[in-house]
């Protein structure tokens, strides 16, 4: 008799452990998200704050823009389908986050979010001018595109002249202060943007090869 209670115990043991381990072993469903028939309302129900309203009256809300973000998949098409992440069932809980932008461990990714940006920037679809951020004096690792620009604003700090001068300043104090004032030349210096001059997007060796043509043609004109 204590024999077999004694198999009893072992064998109901194992089969515990049998099913523990299938059960640690068993495959992690996955779920790939979609886009929501919602568009962008589908995300406002949560985040409706002031810059995420912001992003209708700028240019990536232009709806008569066939190519804007939010004339085609709203929020989604930059931040990435969203289906999981607004489900009722689950809300977002334990599946992929959406693309988050800026820096840091608690945001996407460095080349998640250039991927995002540049699969319409880099082509200039709605009348934009392509981008070559790869290659750029620009693509380190420790720039991406938030670091610059943003989006969830009525006009990007690099489109107004004032602010995209203190952007850049951020990083390029030095290089701006001790900036030829061209004097000579009549030019209003302190009231230019950096832009105008400088395209911080431009491959690096092509910018080499136009400042090279430039040194060039200064010394040819010297000459005459």
């Amino acid at each position: 008799m204590k024999c077999f209670l004694l198999f009893c115990v072992i064998f109901l043991s194992f089969s515990t452990l049998s099913i523990a381990q299938e059960t640690d072993s068993a495959p992690i469903v996955k779920r790939t998200p979609s886009y929501t028939k919602g568009g962008a309302e589908a995300c406002l129900h949560c985040h409706s704050g002031e810059a995420m309203r912001a992003v209708e009256n700028s240019v990536h809300g232009n709806m008569e823009n066939m190519y804007t973000p939010l004339a085609t998949q709203g929020c989604e098409a930059c931040h990435g389908p969203g289906s999981i992440h607004v489900s009722r069932a689950h809300g977002g809980a334990g599946f992929p986050k959406l693309i988050d932008f800026g820096r840091g461990k608690d945001h996407s990714p460095r080349d998640t979010q250039i991927e995002a940006c540049l699969a319409c920037h880099h082509d200039g679809k709605g009348g934009t001018s392509p981008i070559e951020w790869y290659g750029s004096s620009h693509n380190r690792k420790s720039i991406n595109c938030s670091t610059c620009h943003t989006v969830h604003a009525e006009i990007d700090p690099m489109h107004d002249a004032d602010q995209q001068v203190d952007r850049c300043n951020r990083c390029h104090r030095k290089d701006i202060e001790k900036h030829e004032h061209f004097e000579q030349a009549n030019i209003d210096f302190d009231s230019l943007s950096c832009g105008p001059c400088h395209n911080v997007h431009e491959a690096f060796a092509r910018a080499e090869r136009h400042a090279a043509v430039e040194h060039m043609q200064d010394g040819d004109a010297d000459q005459d």
